[in-house]
């Protein structure tokens, strides 16, 4: 009876095994229950889950599906899908360097070091990406005397790269040599290349260490107030990967800024079908209207909203607006009630400067 039990204990493991090596590993990282719930982005994850587990061996397949996730952020899952594709794919350094970034993203920065570290061993010997990150992330954790080897690296095979000059201007500074950083950060294309104003933050950092107090305030003046999300031989990749609702909701923003009214109700309309009542969709429908020249229509929606919330200044800024707009809201009373909503917005937030100007515009 143990023989028999022996035996099928090993035609277990090797069927295992059959599977692991025919197949090509495990099944597909899923959401529980409840964790994803945009109508939208819920049926695509399941769709490449699916096609995961039809085609193990396919490695298209799974990076597809975590660059879902990422794209989602739903990091948790993402990184568990390109650990996945570590694993089945070793030689592959888009699921290292993928796995990093969203680690990094977590805040867990050893850990993305350590991930694209090991990654960093299977890039192409023309790719500088995995080597000027490494660089910048060696910078942030303290680890100079590794950052200079990898941005060493990364000069060598594209010498003037933006990431190549910004971690050099960084260990300069690191180092204690502020009139070096200002050397290689004073620069007119880098400050100009560069988004967000990140180099005149660290001319700031530079100038200060330098004694020179004006120029750094001078620096700052101008400085933005993040750090710019480098882009990547991928990034395009996760971009194109990004669904769901909150996707939706950038694109008609963004149809409705650049004035296409007919594309955006016609996504505004699909976002309807799966979330009518949310706020900022319903304020660009009447938008919408607004840019259409049915004012009444639009105020009249944005007034609703107002009733619905008496706090959502936002709403309220857009009734103000639409009633200096309207003609028959032109009367010395029709004024007076205009004035009554933006003083009810800046009794809730004093220091909304739009609802202050446009407040003192209106006639006495």
């Amino acid at each position: 009876m143990k023989r028999v039990f022996g035996t099928i204990f090993v035609i277990i493991i090797l069927v295992n095994l059959y599977m692991l090596f025919t197949f090509g590993g495990e099944s597909a990282i899923r959401p529980q229950r409840g964790e994803v719930t945009d109508p939208i982005l819920l049926p695509v994850i399941e769709q490449f889950a699916d096609a995961v587990d039809a085609n193990q061996s396919k490695p298209k397949l799974r990076m597809e599906l975590g660059m879902t996730y990422e794209g989602a952020t739903l990091n948790k899952l993402a990184e568990r899908t390109y650990r996945q594709y570590t694993v089945q794919f070793p030689e592959r350094i888009i699921g290292w360097y993928r796995m990093a970034i969203v680690q990094q993203r977590m805040g867990q920065l050893e850990k993305a070091i350590q991930t694209l570290m090991e990654g960093a061993k299977y890039a192409p010997p023309k790719m500088d990406a995995p080597h000027w990150q490494l660089g910048l992330w060696l910078i942030d954790a303290g680890r100079i005397e590794e950052a200079k080897k990898h941005i060493a690296t990364a000069s060598l095979i594209k010498p003037n790269s933006l990431q190549v000059q910004i971690a050099n201007g960084r260990i300069a500074l690191a180092e204690g040599n502020p009139a070096l950083a200002i050397e290689i950060l004073n620069n007119k294309r880098l400050i100009a290349s560069v988004p967000d104003g990140y180099v005149y933050q660290l001319l700031g950092r530079s100038y200060r260490a330098a004694g020179d107090e004006e120029k750094s305030r001078e620096a700052w003046s101008r400085a933005g107030q993040s750090t710019p999300k480098w882009g990547d031989p991928w990034s395009a990749s996760v971009a194109k990967h990004k669904v769901g609702l909150m996707v939706l909701r950038k694109k008609i923003i963004q149809l409705v800024i650049s004035g296409s009214i007919f594309k955006a109700r016609e996504n505004i309309n699909i976002y309807f079908s799966h979330d009518p009542k949310n706020k900022v969709v319903r304020r660009l429908d009447a938008m919408c209207d607004f840019t259409e020249g049915k004012l009444v229509e639009a105020l009249q929606k944005w007034s609703i909203m107002v009733k619905e919330d008496p706090k959502d200044i936002f709403s309220m800024l857009l009734v103000a607006k639409a009633r200096m707009q309207i003609e028959k809201f032109q009367t010395s009373e029709e004024i007076a009630k205009t004035k009554a909503v933006f003083a009810e917005i800046l009794k809730i937030d004093p220091t909304n400067e739009q609802a202050k100007q446009l407040l003192e515009s209106l006639p006495e």
